[in-house]
């Protein structure tokens, strides 16, 4: 009965989906951590003037290890310490320099400000870099979510469908009665009937909220956007050729 199941699975993205999805759901909360991290180490950093004209500096900035930085180096060194040195974080966004990251997560503009040398570092500029590394926080957040209300459907699925082959695999070695089996065929019909009604109803609410995100990120090695439906269509066709042997042992 397990290797029967095991194949009813191993014939869907199911298991795929799963992994995939637990490896998003980690890296973005380690995303979320580093970005947090980020914002204390900002806060720490308060705008301040200073010469960039070989002159003494001018209100100076501390970095953690008490060493003093200009306001645009202290900057960089926090979002290396912290967002850069997310484990995956190269292989998955492949950017190499703290300042190719800040213009691809943030701005053009709040990278421009990091290295335009003016004279005096400008508290709205201070402020956007706060605003950008509250903005991608939140983004993150948001993915969070949306992929753990994934995993948890992509969770109930894989446990109905294993329940499902397990009926199926007593079907076939002939366990019940002609009529047995015909009702529970029956049963099993209308089971999948209500999981791909489910799998629907969720796929429209999670239209709403975003689709690229799976679509185009997490499910982008699959051979189908859609492992949960894809999963429920596999199972149907075993379930036909499972009726058809059913009812040619009947004549």
């Amino acid at each position: 009965m397990a290797q029967y199941r095991s194949r009813l699975i191993d014939r869907t993205s199911l298991s795929s989906a799963q992994q995939l999805i637990s490896n998003e759901k980690s890296q973005v909360h380690a995303e979320i951590d580093a970005f947090k991290s980020f914002l204390a180490r900002l806060e720490e950093i308060p705008p301040h003037p200073y010469r960039t004209d070989g002159g003494a500096l001018h209100g100076t900035v501390q970095s953690r290890s008490s060493t003093s930085h200009t306001f645009s180096s202290a900057v960089q060194k926090a979002y290396r310490e912290t967002v850069l040195a997310v484990d995956h974080w190269e292989d998955e966004y492949g950017e190499n320099t703290v300042l190719e990251s800040i213009t691809n997560e943030f701005s053009p503009e709040v990278a421009t400000g990091l290295t335009a040398g003016s004279a005096t570092w400008s508290q709205p500029l201070w402020d956007q870099l706060k605003s950008a590394s509250e903005e991608a926080i939140e983004t993150r957040q948001q993915a969070y979510s949306l992929i753990t209300a994934e995993r948890q459907q992509l969770k109930e699925l894989h446990s109905s469908l294993t329940a499902v082959g397990e009926e199926l695999a007593a079907i076939e070695r002939r366990e019940f009665a002609f009529n047995e089996c015909n009702d529970r065929l029956t049963t099993i019909e209308q089971q999948l009937d209500e999981l791909t009604h489910d799998q629907q109803s969720y796929l429209h609410q999670r239209k709403r909220s975003t689709e690229e995100l799976f679509t185009t990120y997490v499910y982008s090695d699959l051979d189908t956007d859609y492992p949960g439906l894809a999963a429920i269509a596999t199972t149907r066709q075993l379930l036909d050729r499972i009726e058809l042997r059913h009812w040619a042992s009947a004549n």
